[in-house]
């Protein structure tokens, strides 16, 4: 049996979504002690960090971002472990101070695996995944129905940055070709250039209306997950290998039909045409929106074959594992 270590968990735990939740709660069922910290959520982050790891002397130190200076971690690796989990996609200019000085790094995109071992040669991959204890959606009532329900719902941001322009495009054709469309994340911006595209078909979809919307997260994205015919995904870059956000793994743990913009190597994920559906084009996403929605059974099959797949092999509990496995096998033998 592996030993039960203490955990110092550094993290944003902001929103009961946000991943820092998530970890705890799958290292907790693996058997570990876990001590949260956010440092956002503090007026003295720094005081307050030294006190608890004083307090509760950790074997393991994780974090997963920047929330605080890499030179006040660097001093916490005098007294425990330094490990490091990087859900993002972007490799800003700063993370190498954070990467370099870690005992281990884990990225959570394969195809910044060997950028992320030029700063630390013990540096590995693991991916995001899926915590199902907070998505449960018991009882759908009929508001819940009239909120939730549609054709196509999207989840994620349409701002100005440059990698998230194309979905803006890609979700009003969607509507243009007459399918319901439901979104959530941040509102637009406002911006002079956009009052045409906060006032027209894409703003008044925007959560069913331009007073709604929001951030989503929880039973609320369960239910968006499951009452959409059609859950559409498009990852920032499509073309770095294994690039998926959690996304993925909670849209299709919460039982969504999952149609996505491929993702190189995403087939060695999750099984396309089986699991979940991809598409390489307008055009492709536009008829497979057609073909799903008058084929239900079958819709209903992948999407019950993805959820499947997600609680036997993505959920936090066993990714938590692998981690663990790493940590022991890399850092006490």
């Amino acid at each position: 049996m592996k030993k039960s270590r203490k955990i110092l968990l550094v993290t944003s735990f902001n929103l009961k979504w946000e991943i820092g939740w998530y970890c705890k709660t799958g290292f907790e069922k693996i058997g570990h002690v876990v001590a949260p910290f956010d440092p956002k959520g503090t007026a003295h982050p720094v005081e307050e960090f030294f006190e608890l790891l004083n307090n509760f002397r950790p074997d393991i130190l994780i974090h997963t971002k920047d929330g605080l200076p890499a030179e006040v971690l660097a001093e916490a690796k005098k007294y425990t472990k330094l490990v490091m989990w990087y859900p993002d996609s972007v490799v800003p200019g700063y993370i190498g101070r954070y990467v370099s000085q870690c005992d281990l790094f884990f990225t959570a995109h394969e195809g910044l695996l060997e950028v992320f071992k030029g700063m630390n040669p013990k540096t590995f991959c693991l991916a995001c995944a899926f915590e199902p204890s907070y998505f449960e959606i018991g009882e759908i009532t009929k508001a819940d129905r009239e909120k939730f329900e549609t054709d196509v719902t999207f989840v994620g941001s349409l701002g100005s940055s440059p990698h998230y322009l194309g979905r803006r495009e890609y979700l009003k054709r969607v509507i243009s070709e007459g399918f319901r469309l439901k979104w959530w994340g941040p509102r637009l911006p406002r911006k002079f250039s956009t009052i045409p595209l906060i006032l027209g078909p894409l703003g008044r979809a925007y959560g069913g209306s331009l007073t709604g919307g929001g951030f989503i997260g929880g039973r609320d994205f369960a239910l968006a997950a499951r009452l959409s015919k059609i859950f559409l995904s498009f990852d920032a870059f499509p073309g770095l290998r294994k690039s998926m956000s959690d996304r993925l793994y909670t849209a299709v743990g919460c039982g969504a039909f999952f149609l996505c913009l491929r993702v190189d190597g995403i087939e060695e994920v999750f099984t396309p045409g089986r699991e979940i559906t991809v598409f390489d084009s307008e055009q492709e996403m536009i008829d497979m929106i057609k073909y799903y929605l008058s084929h239900d059974t079958e819709r209903r099959e992948i999407a019950e074959n993805g959820r499947g797949r997600v609680l036997a092999e993505y959920t936090y509990e066993i990714r938590l594992k692998r981690m663990m496995e790493i940590i022991d096998r890399e850092l006490y033998n």
